[in-house]
């Protein structure tokens, strides 16, 4: 396996792998999970969402559902993609995981509709200023893995499966920043630089047509800029997984660049606590996507469920993300 089809698998099953570690802790706070866990680090299921050692939630579900049909079809068919996951998301018999906007969307949006974002959109516009969450983030990865190379691409695909259940433009600039890592750092690139390059990017997507044509051109209520620019400004201690996309997005930031590997990286993740299950997806794509599969523990790896897909679709979109020569 050469080092990108590594990095590649490292990127969907770190969001597994994330989301089967954190569903334990899922809604507890630090102080709960130390007292009962000390440092919670063994995928053993159980916690408020009464999970399987091993299985993965609605993040990971959603991703696998998006990533098959970005290999399927080769590109990104945003209507294939919606009845993807409202079929997944019917298929998950308890669905107590999902984020208010994810259930709220979902269960309104109709796939051969004219207008696929319709549901999105009424429900952004019912709830207001609560519909910011983190839930789109790493259901956006397979759209940087098969866009590694083409950022216009990247970017309109990105903002259109952010859109399908999170219209806030606070939650689009979180995925663009995400994928935008996980094209990075799947191509390899040195993490060091990663940081302000991904800033820059962002900034550059906003000022640019399509984002402008498909987002507007509003100032965001919450910068997800200015909090990329905070990240080497704050400690471990104030990092949040509050279930908000520009909050979870700055924190998975700062624990892959403060990782000395995958495993300590995802520990310290998930024992922040809160909306662990998601937090722990988000940094495990990009922990993943950085170290790759090959660094991940052989525990965690044996223990995960529908690991055989996701190596499978990563690999497929591996082939599919290479430059055209």
């Amino acid at each position: 396996m050469n080092p990108t089809q590594d990095c590649y698998r490292g990127a969907l099953v770190g969001a597994a792998i994330g989301d089967a570690l954190g569903a334990t802790v899922d809604e507890l706070s630090r102080e709960q999970i130390k007292a009962k866990h000390g440092v919670h680090r063994e995928i053993v299921g159980g916690g408020r969402l009464k999970s399987a050692a091993g299985e993965v939630g609605i993040d990971t579900k959603l991703a696998l559902a998006v990533a098959q049909s970005l290999a399927e079809n080769g590109e990104t068919d945003i209507k294939d993609v919606a009845t993807r996951m409202v079929a997944s998301y019917g298929k998950i018999s308890d669905t107590k995981g999902a984020g208010p906007t994810t259930r709220a969307a979902l269960e309104a949006l109709k796939p051969k509709g004219k207008d696929v974002f319709s549901a999105a959109r009424k429900v952004s516009q019912q709830k207001g200023h609560d519909v910011a969450g983190s839930g789109s983030v790493v259901r956006v990865a397979p759209v940087g893995m098969l866009r590694r190379v083409q950022f216009k691409e990247m970017i309109v695909e990105t903002i259109n499966v952010c859109r399908l259940t999170h219209y806030d433009q606070r939650s689009v600039d979180a995925c663009i920043a995400f994928n935008f890592g996980i094209s990075y750092l799947t191509s390899g690139k040195d993490p060091s630089k990663l940081l302000f390059k991904t800033w820059r990017f962002l900034m550059d997507s906003r000022a640019g047509k399509d984002y402008r044509e498909l987002v507007g051109e509003q100032e965001p209520a919450q910068d997800m800029v200015k909090s990329l620019k905070a990240v080497n400004d704050i400690q471990y201690d104030d990092l949040k997984a509050n279930g908000q996309a520009i909050e979870t997005t700055q924190a998975a930031y700062w624990l892959l660049l403060n990782a000395i590997d995958f495993e300590e990286g995802l520990v310290r993740a998930v024992n922040l606590g809160g909306d662990a299950a998601t937090m722990g997806a988000v940094a495990g794509a990009l922990l993943g996507a950085r170290f790759g599969e090959h660094a991940m523990p052989e525990r965690w790896l044996e223990s995960l469920a529908m690991r055989k897909d996701l190596e499978t679709v990563s690999d497929r979109l591996c082939k599919l993300g290479e430059p055209k020569k």
